[in-house]
């Protein structure tokens, strides 16, 4: 991606560097252990082992590597420090091209098991009879390997044409792309299969997810078992709701992201205008870290199953989360109770 900026003539405050530095910090530390924590507690509980939870663990895995190499990507660059990159030589060349590419790969990655998430949901609940058939232990792998395989094909470019490149005093990490037709489509291109379309396929997706739930509660259940097929729909609207809050967050991020991209290629003078990088810094660093920070924070938010199974495996099983106070004691019992029940029948 390209990440050049504007020479300011005069230096800015340290302050700058110090606030990017340290929202950075928080937030790969957050998505950094957060992502280990969501990959051991499905690994170490087997009511966790569902083809939904594969799927947030694959988003997990590749926000996990983005937390990690977003830090030779920022060192490199010149907006940490007015006196220069504090990664010189090759190593600034390894940085900048790792950086970039596990970055977006890592973005792709999560954006399609997002759609993955949503296709299994989508035949679990709209054709319960035939998913065993059509999600097959061999199609979910594939899938998920699929996932990795597109994306790391598309980004290859990232690495061919990544550099750092010395304007005046300061470095800068480019993706030096200088065919500028070819770049357009590349971008282009890209934005639209990794993120309109997905973003399409996952709306279409829900809404009949949705409607189908909301068909089977107001039909009611042609068997007599009455409650139990109540509380299965209940608890489907629920874990729909965690997929949709994930969705949201996702989305809201990398539209900025997107529309920071689209700045960049058509309105470059703004960034010209901002000589202490902080549209910069919070469109190119601080929103796409903070996407895989909010994958785990979601998911031991609102999944009492989840929290359940970190208090389990937590030094001191009785520390409490604070998001457990959205709902009373009895009402996490039941949702606990509903999930088991969805979990053992997928």
């Amino acid at each position: 991606m390209d990440n050049s900026s504007h020479i300011g003539n005069e230096p800015c405050s340290q302050v700058v560097s110090i606030v990017f530095t340290t929202v950075l910090a928080i937030i790969s530390l957050a998505a950094f252990i957060g992502n280990i924590l969501v990959m051991t507690v499905v690994y170490k509980t087997p009511s966790l082992r569902t083809r939904t939870n594969y799927y947030y663990v694959n988003m997990a895995v590749s926000d996990f590597l983005s937390s990690l190499t977003l830090w030779p990507l920022y060192l490199t660059d010149e907006i940490i420090t007015q006196r220069g990159s504090l990664i010189k030589g090759p190593m600034a060349t390894v940085g900048c091209k790792v950086g970039v590419y596990v970055r977006v790969v890592s973005t792709s990655v999560s954006i399609l098991s997002l759609v993955l998430i949503a296709t299994d949901r989508y035949f679990a609940i709209v054709f319960p009879l035939k998913t065993s058939i059509l999600l097959s232990r061999r199609v979910r792998i594939t899938a998920l390997v699929a996932t990795w395989v597109l994306s790391m094909g598309y980004c290859f470019p990232m690495i061919y044409f990544s550099k750092v490149e010395d304007v005046g005093k300061e470095r800068f990490c480019r993706f030096a792309w200088n065919d500028t037709g070819a770049l357009i489509i590349y971008y282009v291109s890209g934005i639209s299969v990794f993120n309109v379309a997905p973003l399409i396929a996952i709306l279409i997706l829900y809404s009949r997810i949705m409607q189908a739930l909301r068909k089977k509660i107001n039909s009611g259940p042609l068997s007599g078992n009455t409650n139990s097929e109540g509380k299965r729909c209940k608890q489907l609207q629920h874990i729909m709701k965690i997929f949709k809050s994930i969705v949201i967050a996702y989305s809201a991020c990398f539209f900025l992201f997107c529309v920071y991209l689209i700045l960049k290629m058509t309105f470059p003078e703004i960034f010209i205008k901002d000589k202490c990088k902080w549209i910069l810094g919070f469109s190119y660093f601080v929103l796409p870290l903070l996407s895989t920070a909010m994958n785990p924070v979601i998911l031991f938010c609102f999944s009492s199953n989840f929290r359940h199974a970190l208090q389990t495996l937590w030094p001191f099983r009785r520390t409490s989360f604070c998001c457990s106070c959205f709902k009373g004691r009895k009402a996490e019992d039941l949702i606990r109770q509903n999930e088991h029940v969805e979990l053992q029948s997928i």
